[in-house]
């Protein structure tokens, strides 16, 4: 195989963090071939400089606003000549969107997961098994090429690296901080905002101060945890993606909700406690405060990271 094309048009942040491992194995395993990931472009910048992947921006609104460049989209696509194509939308819902391109840039051998019209694919691969973590299941679809999916996904990102000056003028004189994100996209992905003051708190006792993230309305959640510090915390200025990402690279530890950024902080290399409301696969289950504090004081301790800030 010479060309490869990896297909994940999602608006999210996390999932096309949770693609990029796919893609990344794709590069180890094919080091001969092209390998092309297409994301929505508001999200392409998440997986550009990369080595070894080519990122194809789409946006989805020129099929209606720009037809006649949606057309050219794709025509070009289909020119690629791709010898194979992964499907890499989500497993547990059928993505039209996805599926429909993926079978446009494909002319020879197009892999996806069984689910939904799954005709469309000349190797539909299963579903994994019940609680796989996303990234890994992603990897399955290797099968489909006759690959074998490597034993652990690679999150990477080049996502803050120039922003660098920026975050080191943001966080001066703070010494070593934990990155604290309260927020998320859905409500019961959100352990209180209280728990997370005491857990600042407590932090400030091991000698680690805290700036606390938010996204776009969240800034009233940030600065709620802040005001509940007693001066322990303070509250991030507003980031774009590329700004956030270069904060958690300084943070000694970020500490976060089930959401995107927690997937962002793991692609830049920090250390990171994940802090999850409900049963579910990874990281730390309905903890309270206590649980939490030992756990992050593991964490610090394990990596040393409290001395040295994460480098890209």
């Amino acid at each position: 195989m010479r060309r490869v094309l990896v297909v994940r048009p999602d608006d999210r942040v996390g999932n096309v963090l949770l693609t990029v491992p796919l893609a990344l194995a794709l590069r180890d395993a094919l080091p001969g071939a092209r390998i092309d990931l297409l994301l929505a472009r508001r999200r392409a910048r998440v997986a550009e400089g990369l080595p070894g992947v080519r990122v194809i921006p789409f946006e989805k609104t020129d099929a209606f606003r720009h037809p006649a460049r949606f057309l050219r989209f794709l025509k070009e696509l289909r020119g690629a000549r791709y010898d194979a194509v992964v499907d890499a939308a989500h497993w547990h819902a059928f993505s039209l969107t996805s599926a429909l391109l993926s079978r446009v840039a494909s002319r020879r051998w197009l892999v996806g997961a069984e689910r939904g019209p799954s005709f469309l694919y000349s190797h539909a691969e299963p579903p994994p098994p019940a609680g796989t973590p996303e990234a890994n299941a992603k990897l399955s679809l290797l099968r489909g090429l006759g690959l074998a999916p490597p034993a652990r996904p690679t999150l990477q990102t080049a996502l803050g690296l120039d922003c660098a000056a920026w975050a080191a003028e943001a966080t001066r004189g703070l010494g070593p901080f934990a990155a604290v994100n309260p927020g998320a996209r859905k409500d019961d992905h959100r352990w209180p905002p209280e728990r997370f003051a005491g857990l600042v708190r407590a932090l400030r006792d091991r000698g680690i101060r805290s700036v606390v993230t938010w996204g776009p309305g969240e800034e009233l959640l940030a600065r709620s945890v802040a005001d509940d510090s007693a001066g322990a915390a303070q509250t991030a200025p507003p980031t774009d993606l590329d700004q956030l990402a270069a904060l958690f690279r300084r943070a000694a530890i970020v500490v976060t909700n089930d959401t995107g950024p927690m997937h962002l902080a793991v692609a830049c290399g920090v250390p990171v406690l994940a802090l999850h409301p409900g049963p579910r696969f990874v990281a730390l289950v309905g903890p309270d405060v206590s649980e939490a504090v030992a756990a992050a004081g593991r964490l610090l301790d394990s990596e040393g990271a409290a001395f040295e800030p994460a480098r890209g």
